[in-house]
């Protein structure tokens, strides 16, 4: 065995025996209630509560994907995640969270699909939301470990090929979900948070250092490969429509959601989304620049083969134990949220489907306990079929999830804040903006019909439009879930002063 690879393999088992002690560890605060194994009594403190919000949306997109677009794309992959990100993201993230919250701590909700349900008590429309939030959420739990396949062989040359990569982290990420449950998560994400936090500003100076340092390397691009530097990669139509996606996409991300309800209390919620962006935009910059950097050393990569180029480089060029180390970031990012994914699919399915969303049946919390952990496991499983399959890039898979997302978020908004808005127009809002999404990034609707944005661009602007025209065109609803949430919301700001 090699130096390099015996370095890999004891750093990594390390990282994975410390957490897999701090989920057993957790278990000690357990309560078998499933208010505390999926919400862990909804008492996350402010730092556990950053760590593993941020955690959940720091993933192999961010350590793998965006520094594999950097390589064949340039810097502009930074500014192409944050231009709409970095201000509107911290926004919907109150706006959605504040009021869920309340609605939350008063009725027990742990999804968005109950509160729509219940908003306009319509189980039809719950299981439709239900439905849109799994089907894009399975692709996105496979890219974790995708990136962990990847991220593997990349560092070991190959000697772990990239399905015992896969393997691995599908059976770490499910041991820990398994015993310790959101609790035992969410602190296990607050230790990956440090790492990845730390790791990312180190692997962007040892890359630079490689080249030289920051000035150096970035001039050795312009020089080599000037098109890295401009902006001649994405039209402008291209650029913004994305930069509208992922800004409103991002809240909509269930693992996020159920995250963001599991607060104290809306205090240590307005301290995240203050901090949030900040420390979220230091990563995207740091990994837009050491991926593009990393096309002085492998410039000949193809395709999906650059989503290896930041293990390459930290292989290739730094002392093993550096190396090791730096590769642990990886790590922690990629496996913080593939664990937030899987478990927020496993509560989708337990909660709104076996559940009913808990309200109206004598429910067993041991015996559902028991099911979250078997469908923690089915769910691993097909995730890792899946990415044994390695389809497309990493990006692609995530950039057609993030649109999707993002499509629900009018509805869920008028949920919150539109006393007028009906049943009707949220679920014509859900089927019409779903079509168009679907057909054009698929074909069976006209590429033209998209005018030059990405297809989640025009999906976003059918979902909210109908909405709006389906709402003024049926009664106004009356119904006990609506006068029960405004009256809710009423009664909490008179509490407020």
């Amino acid at each position: 065995m090699s130096v390099q690879l015996a370095w890999v393999i004891g750093t990594l088992i390390v990282y994975m025996l410390l957490i897999i002690v701090i989920g057993f560890w957790s278990t000690r605060y357990a309560v078998r209630t499933m208010e505390d194994y999926i919400m862990a009594s909804r008492s996350l403190g402010y730092v556990v509560l950053f760590s593993t919000v941020f955690a959940a949306n720091i993933s192999a997109v961010t350590l793998i994907g965006l520094p594999g677009a950097a390589y064949h794309h340039g810097w502009i992959m930074w500014p192409y995640f944050v231009t709409a990100w970095g201000w509107s993201t911290p926004w919907f993230f109150w706006i959605l969270s504040s009021r869920s919250w309340i609605l939350g701590k008063k009725f027990g909700y742990m999804t968005q699909a109950e509160i729509i349900k219940n908003r306009w008590n319509s189980n039809a429309l719950g299981y439709l939301f239900s439905l849109c939030i799994l089907f894009y959420t399975v692709p996105y739990l496979m890219v974790g470990i995708q990136g962990g396949g990847n991220a593997l062989a990349g560092l070991t040359n190959n000697a772990i090929p990239y399905w015992a990569g896969c393997l691995i982290v599908a059976v770490i990420v499910c041991a820990y979900l398994l015993v310790g449950g959101m609790r035992g998560a969410a602190w296990v994400n607050t230790l990956q948070a440090a790492i990845f936090l730390l790791g990312v500003v180190t692997i962007f100076f040892a890359v630079a250092y490689v080249f030289g340092g920051p000035t150096a390397a970035t001039q050795q691009v312009m020089e080599k490969y000037p098109w890295l530097i401009d902006r001649s990669q994405f039209s402008w139509k291209v650029f913004y429509s994305y930069g509208f996606i992922v800004g409103l996409g991002t809240q909509m991300f269930p693992q996020l959601y159920m995250r963001m309800i599991t607060g104290r209390t809306p205090k240590d919620l307005k301290r995240v989304v203050l901090i949030y962006p900040l420390a979220a935009i230091i990563v995207f910059f740091t990994m837009a620049y050491a991926g593009m950097w990393g096309h002085l050393a492998f410039p000949d990569l193809k395709g999906a083969q650059s989503d290896k180029i930041l293990p390459m480089i930290l292989a290739a060029y730094l002392h093993p134990a550096l190396m090791a180390i730096l590769g642990s970031a990886i790590f922690a990012a990629l496996m913080s949220t593939m664990d937030s994914q899987l478990w927020a699919a496993t509560v989708v399915l337990v909660r709104d489907f076996f559940m009913g969303g808990g309200k109206g049946r004598a429910v067993n919390e041991s015996q559902m306990i028991v099911w979250a952990r078997v469908i923690t496991i089915l769910l691993a499983a097909v995730a890792f079929v899946l990415s044994l399959y390695q389809i497309k890039g990493i990006q692609n898979i995530v950039n057609f999830a993030f649109a999707g997302f993002a499509v629900l978020i009018w509805p869920m908004t008028a949920a919150l804040y539109w006393r007028r808005c009906t049943k009707q127009a949220v679920a014509a809002s859900i089927v019409a903006s779903q079509f168009v999404l679907l057909g054009l990034q698929y074909g069976f609707l006209p590429k033209a019909w998209s005018f030059g944005f990405l297809p989640g661009f025009p999906a976003i602007i059918v979902s909210l439009v109908v909405l709006v025209l389906v709402t003024y065109l049926t009664p106004a609803p009356e119904n006990k879930g609506t006068r029960e949430y405004f009256e809710t919301f009423a009664l909490a700001r008179q509490s407020r002063g």
